[in-house]
């Protein structure tokens, strides 16, 4: 069972330099959370604002204070989309994401009504004006990062105790990877570690 998954995990990665380009870094991670947290924000802005808890001013105001951060995150996700895509390719894959996540908000915020976002949006313009800070109200909001592939250190770290349960030494995640791979294109009657 243990080969099966990490033939599964290998074919998912398939070369060392690659995979470390497909799978979200922590870093990347956190920004697609605040910009997924953001995008709920403008998204339910537009749909609130004829309402009586109008908050699309507080929305363009947090734009206003918190631009630094925002655009720290965006660069963040535009390095992700560039490493798995180029830099062209990168730009458009970005630009579906943002897309992706406008849309995902159109019919509204998971059961949120438009006074508890502007409750939400109220808490977004006091806290402090870095990433570090509306990341933190993101994760008590609920929020949760869409990504599409695993976080790097969740699939090496996968491979690498899967890898160890099966015996293999060395522990250096390149040469774990490398050999996950090398099980994946092997048929299933010579799937096996490589001898110590």
């Amino acid at each position: 069972m243990k080969k099966i998954i990490c033939a599964a995990l290998a074919a998912a990665m398939p070369l060392a330099p690659a995979s470390a380009a497909t799978c979200w870094k922590k870093d990347h991670v956190e920004a697609a959370q605040v910009r997924n947290f953001e995008m709920m924000l403008m998204v339910s802005a537009l749909r609130c604002n004829t309402s009586a808890y109008d908050f699309l001013p507080a929305y363009n105001q947090f734009v206003r204070e918190k631009r630094t951060a925002l655009v720290e995150v965006n660069d963040a996700l535009r390095s992700h989309f560039a490493d798995v895509a180029g830099l062209e390719g990168g730009l458009d894959a970005y630009d579906d994401y943002v897309i992706m996540l406008a849309n995902s908000y159109g019919a509204g915020a998971g059961g949120l009504e438009c006074r508890d976002l502007q409750a939400i949006q109220a808490a977004a313009n006091a806290v402090p004006a870095n990433r570090a800070a509306i990341w933190k109200l993101s994760e008590s909001a609920g929020i949760a990062p869409r990504i599409d592939a695993p976080q790097c250190d969740m699939a090496i770290a996968l491979a690498n105790d899967l890898l160890a349960d099966e015996g293999v030494s060395g522990g250096s995640v390149g040469r774990s990877i490398a050999m996950a791979e090398g099980a994946a294109r092997l048929p299933s009657a010579q799937a096996r570690g490589p001898a110590n």
